[in-house]
C-alpha cells in the first residue's frame, strides 16, 4: 500500500508544480527535483504511519529522539524510491514532451516572419 501511495504521488506533485503553459526545461527540471524532495519526505511520514499502524511506538521514538527517528523514515522512504523514481522519470519525460509540442508552434511562427 505504501508504494502506491508514493507512486501516485510521483505523478500527481511534478503536476501540481510545474507551472501551466511553461515552454522552459528547466521549470520542469526544478519542479521534478523538488517533487523528489517531497516523495522523500512524503514517503518518510507514510512509513511513519505503517510503523505505528503496526503498533511500533513511533510517537515515543520521535520524542526521545526525534532526528535519528525522522532519518531513519527518510532512509527507508529513499528504498522505497526504487520503486516510485521510474514512475517519476516517466512523468519528467513526458513533462519534457509537453514542453517540446508547447516551442514547436513558436518555433514555427519566428521561422515565417
Amino acid at each position: 500500500m505504501p508504494l502506491i501511495v508514493l507512486a501516485a504521488l510521483a505523478v500527481i506533485l511534478p503536476l501540481l508544480l510545474v507551472p501551466r503553459g511553461t515552454r522552459k526545461h528547466w521549470e520542469v527540471a526544478v519542479a521534478i527535483w523538488g517533487a523528489a524532495g517531497l516523495l522523500l519526505l512524503c514517503g518518510g511520514v507514510v512509513f511513519a504511519v505503517v510503523y505505528a499502524a503496526e503498533g511500533v511506538g513511533v510517537g515515543p521514538a520521535f520524542g526521545q529522539a526525534p532526528l535519528a527517528t525522522g532519518w531513519f523514515f527518510v532512509q527507508l522512504s529513499g528504498t522505497a524510491a526504487v520503486a516510485w523514481l521510474p514512475v517519476l522519470f516517466l512523468v519528467w519525460l513526458g513533462l519534457a514532451q509537453r514542453v517540446e509540442k508547447r516551442k514547436g508552434p513558436d518555433k514555427a511562427r519566428e521561422g515565417r516572419k
